[in-house]
């Protein structure tokens, strides 16, 4: 959880801190070792709190940077105007606000990726006449095939484009130049349901909902409740013992 925030930047702590210090000025060349390593620990302070006060502006929370800056030189003086103990409790209470501040986003966020996602299964259920199966799954045939159909332990060999409902492309076996072989049951559940649909050699378009793919949390480059669009090519079923 961070703890800090305001548009200060890290070369203007580094500053601050050495003029508040010393009377040496930082662009004076250092006169020891010592120096420079007292500067270039202020330095990677710097820089670990303007990243903590940019974090904490994007949840419309602003520090002030001379009283961070205050609060730092009273403490290394240990003239602090807080015990330990009213310092633990004051970064609890922030850190619960910012908690909180945090869900609030990542609700709303999550509450707009569904609306989206529903927006466009409606959108194509109407323009490309595809069908929705009773697990939410929208799904268009393209190609139906005429190897065979594969079941949830069978092999599968496919070649695939994934985007998200805003066209943003995540995944790509064609760009890869290889097609992609699993267990059909080791993937997401849209997968599974929607492959069954065609055959060898068949195509398929598949809308699936985020209940059938990553839920709320997502993954790496799919945010939660992300509605994922998938053309796929089904080449090969190497059948398990059925």
């Amino acid at each position: 959880m961070t703890f800090f925030t305001s548009t200060i930047n890290s070369k203007e702590i580094g500053s601050t801190i050495a003029s508040s210090f010393s009377n040496t000025s930082v662009n004076e060349p250092f006169k020891n070792e010592f120096d420079q390593w007292s500067y270039a620990l202020g330095v990677s302070l710097g820089n670990y709190a303007s990243n903590l006060f940019l974090d904490q502006s994007k949840l419309g929370v602003y520090l002030r940077k001379d009283v961070f800056l205050s609060g730092i030189k009273d403490s290394i003086l240990f003239k602090s105007k807080l015990s330990s103990k009213m310092v633990s409790q004051i970064l609890n209470k922030l850190e619960k606000k910012l908690s909180i501040l945090e869900d609030n986003i990542e609700n709303k966020i999550l509450k707009k990726n569904a609306i989206e996602g529903e927006k466009y299964a409606e959108k194509i259920l109407v323009t490309k006449h595809a069908k929705r199966s009773s697990t939410g799954l929208v799904f268009l045939i393209k190609r139906e095939g005429k190897g065979l159909s594969p079941n949830k332990n069978d092999i599968v060999t496919v070649n695939y484009i994934g985007t998200l409902t805003n066209g943003q492309e995540f995944d790509n076996s064609y760009k890869r130049g290889k097609p992609l072989s699993f267990p059909l049951n080791s993937v997401i559940l849209g997968w599974q349901e929607g492959l069954k649909y065609i055959k060898e050699g068949g195509r398929i378009e598949l809308i699936i909902p985020p209940s059938l793919a990553y839920g709320t949390k997502g993954v790496s480059g799919i945010p939660g409740n992300s509605t994922l669009i998938f053309d796929v090519e089904l080449i090969n079923v190497q059948p398990s013992s059925r």
